[in-house]
């Protein structure tokens, strides 16, 4: 009997141990819930949206399968949607199982009217984060609900033919340990069944004694009976009654009256919230969308000018900054010596400041400030960039260098963004749109009306190009020639606000002077030099020669009923054009 006891805890404690192996083996279940689906053909972009991505807990894992290129990037689902602007376009979407997938074709909305063609969306700023290969993509993310991913090729093929998203699934096995513990001890114990089991036999093969005699039993005690408790009669007349009637009564009395300062208590009402959630406008790019695009301006520009080349500009540029660079590329071509406009830091340099536009509409705007290391002495160059549609990339409107010592206003948060305002609004002190004209007016006159609303004590563009130089150019051409300075105002869209937190806003407008110089005799010549030859394309002109100038202004400009001045923050100026009259 022995044995078989012990044989019985061997075949458990191996079938425990078995089962607990393999629980962690051949029956531990899929680490991992995949989801397949295929695009119709003739469909070139695929959109997984951030429902779908979220339909399982954990990273997604993208596995992409074509035989040309292969791109996927994700983004804010409108932007997304806003890219695809009257493409067609398949949506994947996951049953209800969670394990099955479907693609529905659609055609997206046309926005800024955007039409047709098959874009590439290798590239966009609207992307977060993007990955291109060739003939397969594995890529692991971690999308939110808020976020769609878009799937292509290049555009012009169709998209990938394979695609396929899975989520990692925490597996446990709590029964697999106790199970291998479990039968490692019944193991232990059958070995000593076994052990004792042996043991016994070679006793049983021994010698055998004669058993000792029984000792008889002692005769057993008595038993205890407890004595009952004594009864005690109730006393007997009628006062013994009073007593006992009046304790009943006084102690029921008690109780109806400790029940009647207790009282009813009514249950307050929960309390309720009558306030509705408002939705916020979040902030068009992040930080790192905004590093990324100052980034490859950078870039951009950095080639441009080793190569004087203006049609490089035209990927990152648009605008006063484009017609500033452009002209002084043509001036330097022939004039060595001609200095570049003010660059966007490269090398060690850093985006301090990021200020973008919260917005779903078009175009957006980007404020930036980048600034060089110290050892580089230079001064920081404030960036104002436009994104005119969802496929265009952000453009350089205006690249001012900070004036010396200036400080920014307050300015919201990189994570809230701000609002654009328009260029007639009434919550500033001076409109947007009127600052060109009025600044203009204070080239020209120091001591005009306007003065009072600018801080014009130590402001180095009005020491540069002022009333009083303008009067030391007037002297210099004496009585054989007249100059007369003539503003051309912009396009109010070309103008740009953004709100500040102090309710101001940070003001970039462009501004043109024209410098008319005609002879006051007959027979006089004007004779241009330097890059005002260059870009006339004439040495001297019995008919005057018009040359304008191109000023790109940031300024911070206080709200309505404010006591403080607009303040000049940084500017760019320089000959644009130049032509015989």
């Amino acid at each position: 009997m022995r044995f078989v006891l012990a044989l019985v805890t061997f075949v458990v404690a191996a079938a425990l141990i078995a089962f607990g192996i393999a629980e962690r083996t051949v029956l531990k279940p899929a680490d991992h819930v995949t989801v397949s689906a295929s695009a119709p053909k003739d469909v070139r972009y695929i959109v997984i949206p951030g429902s779908v991505l979220k339909a399982h807990p954990g990273v997604q894992r993208l596995h992409l399968a074509g035989s040309g290129p292969v791109f996927a990037a994700y983004g804010r689902a409108s932007d997304v949607t806003a890219w695809l602007s009257g493409q067609r376009y398949a949506t994947v979407r996951v049953g209800s199982d969670g394990a099955t997938a479907a693609a529905a074709v659609r055609t997206a909305p046309v926005v800024a009217g955007l039409r047709g063609g098959h874009p590439d969306p290798n590239g966009s700023d609207l992307w977060i984060d993007q990955q291109r290969a060739t003939g397969g993509l594995d890529w692991t993310v971690n999308v939110p609900a808020s976020l769609s991913l878009l799937v292509a090729a290049d555009g012009t093929a169709p998209a990938p033919a394979t695609l396929t998203v899975s989520w990692p699934v925490r597996v446990t096995t709590p029964l697999a340990t106790p199970m291998i513990v479990t039968g490692s001890l019944l193991a232990l114990l059958g070995l000593l069944l076994y052990i004792w089991a042996l043991v016994h036999l070679r006793r049983r093969r021994g010698p055998r004694r004669k058993p000792p005699q029984r000792m008889p039993k002692p005769p057993a005690p008595p038993k205890y009976r407890p004595a009952r408790p004594a009864v005690v009669a109730a006393p007997k007349g009628r006062r013994s009654v009073r007593r006992l009637s009046a304790l009943t009564v006084g102690a029921a009395a008690g109780a109806v009256l400790l029940s009647g300062c207790q009282g009813p208590v009514a249950a307050a009402p929960a309390p309720t919230s009558t306030t509705k959630a408002v939705p916020v406008t979040p902030a068009a790019v992040t930080e790192q969308q905004a590093n990324r695009i100052v980034a490859n301006a950078a870039t951009v520009e950095q080639n441009a000018d080793a190569a004087l080349a203006a049609s490089t500009l035209n990927a990152r540029f648009a605008g006063p900054a484009l017609a500033l660079r452009s002209a002084v590329y043509t001036v330097k071509k022939q004039a060595k010596t001609t200095p570049l406009p003010e660059a966007i830091p490269t090398s060690g340099a850093d985006t301090r400041v990021v200020l973008p536009e919260a917005t779903h509409a078009w175009p957006r705007t980007l404020f930036a400030v980048v600034t060089a290391p110290a050892s580089a002495k230079r001064a920081p160059v404030a960036l104002t960039l436009v994104q005119a549609t969802p496929r265009d990339p952000y453009r350089v409107q205006y690249e001012t260098a900070l004036v010396p010592g200036v400080t920014l206003p307050l300015l919201p948060s990189a994570l809230l963004g701000a609002a654009r305002l328009k260029p007639d609004t009434r919550l500033l002190s001076i409109a947007p749109g009127a600052l060109p004209a009025d600044y203009g007016l204070l080239l020209r006159q120091a001591h005009a009306p306007i003065a009072a609303g600018f801080a014009t004590a130590g402001d180095p563009l009005l020491k540069k190009v002022g009333e009083p130089a303008k009067a030391a150019v007037v002297k210099s051409l004496g009585s054989t020639a007249r100059i007369t300075f003539e503003d051309g105002l912009p396009d109010p869209s070309a103008v740009v606000a953004m709100a500040t937190a102090d309710s101001g806003a940070l003001v970039a407008v462009p501004l043109t002077e024209t410098w008319t110089v005609k002879p006051t005799k007959s027979g006089v010549k004007v004779k241009p030099s330097g890059a005002t030859e260059i870009l006339a394309k004439t040495k001297s002109s019995t008919k005057g020669i018009a040359s304008t100038y191109g000023y790109q202004l940031l300024f911070s400009v206080p709200p309505a009923g404010s006591k403080d001045p607009v303040r000049l923050l940084g500017y760019a100026q320089g000959l644009i054009s130049a032509k015989e009259l």
